[in-house]
């Protein structure tokens, strides 16, 4: 008998148990709204981003997820894995001509100063002088860096018409230098910062250069190294990131130096003689390029 009332109680004592787990299941399923999930931001690490890492030092209202290039950033777009990204500017424009790109709106863009940069693969002991003979990349013969540099080059005892130039696009510079398809290339700033951390060897550099005077590089592409693409189902979310990157920007720079080298790895002395990258929302000159539709107006 005892056994019998022994096992009534235990069955009524997990019965109750099961009922009021059930309630709770129900409450906190019915009476507590899921969070939100947070709009997923794909970039490419790189040191031209730091006002995104001193953005998400002080704020946490986005996921930043790390791709391996900025295509892949731009398929992620596209596919709708993220919400927003940062391509290079040549793959950004043909990205929002891209089947799917029609989703895309640009918020704004990563500037850099222009400048014009010398720099020899890693493996060549040379100086400016030296360097006839030697092949080297530029964007296109009648560019301003190019004028600016045959200009310096002679009064270091350079005859530029001795080197072997090979022109192809800046993206595709550094690239060639590592593969030793060219001695040298001629650079505009934001590179110079990229293929110095690679180990490669700047011998030349004059930041007194405007884009803009000659057509190879209007100013309002040829400043701009990446441009934020946000989808339009995502402008909403997205834009707490977009003001955090304008306030980002008027940092000071070494705060800005300390958040990449924390983000990166890299030591903040090698980035202390450059200048760093700020954000902006689209400019007029970039809607006149691009067209409204295709612009995130935020103004």
């Amino acid at each position: 008998m005892k056994n019998i009332i022994s096992a009534s109680i235990s069955f009524l004592l997990l019965a109750t148990l099961f009922v009021v787990l059930g309630c709770q299941d129900r409450t906190s399923s019915q009476g507590v709204a899921p969070q939100a999930k947070l709009p997923r931001v794909g970039y490419n690490p790189n040191p031209l981003l730091g006002p995104l890492y001193a953005a998400q030092a002080k704020e946490k209202a986005w996921e930043l997820t790390k791709f391996g290039t900025g295509g892949d950033t731009g398929y992620a777009l596209i596919s709708g894995d993220v919400a927003a990204g940062f391509v290079e500017t040549e793959k950004a424009l043909q990205l929002i001509k891209a089947p799917g790109g029609e989703k895309l709106k640009i918020a704004g863009a990563i500037q850099f100063p222009y400048g014009a940069t010398l720099v020899v693969r890693k493996d060549l002991k040379v100086r400016l002088s030296d360097l006839a003979g030697k092949k080297i990349a530029a964007l296109e013969a009648d560019c301003i860096l190019n004028h600016q540099f045959n200009k310096d080059a002679k009064r270091h005892g350079l005859d530029t018409k001795a080197l072997k130039f090979s022109y192809m696009p800046f993206a595709d510079m550094l690239p060639a230098l590592e593969s030793k398809a060219i001695d040298g290339a001629l650079v505009k700033g934001a590179h110079a910062v990229l293929a110095e951390l690679q180990g490669h060897k700047v011998i030349y550099q004059n930041w007194d250069i405007k884009a803009g005077a000659d057509d190879c590089c209007p100013p309002s592409v040829a400043q701009t190294e990446y441009f934020l693409l946000v989808r339009e189902q995502a402008v909403e979310r997205v834009k707490p990131l977009i003001s955090a990157l304008v306030a980002a920007s008027e940092l000071p720079p070494t705060e800005i130096r300390k958040a990449i080298s924390s983000q990166l790895g890299y030591p903040q002395s090698a980035l202390e003689q450059y200048p760093t990258a700020s954000f902006a929302v689209v400019s007029q000159d970039q809607i006149k390029l691009l067209g409204e539709k295709r612009c995130l107006l935020t103004r």
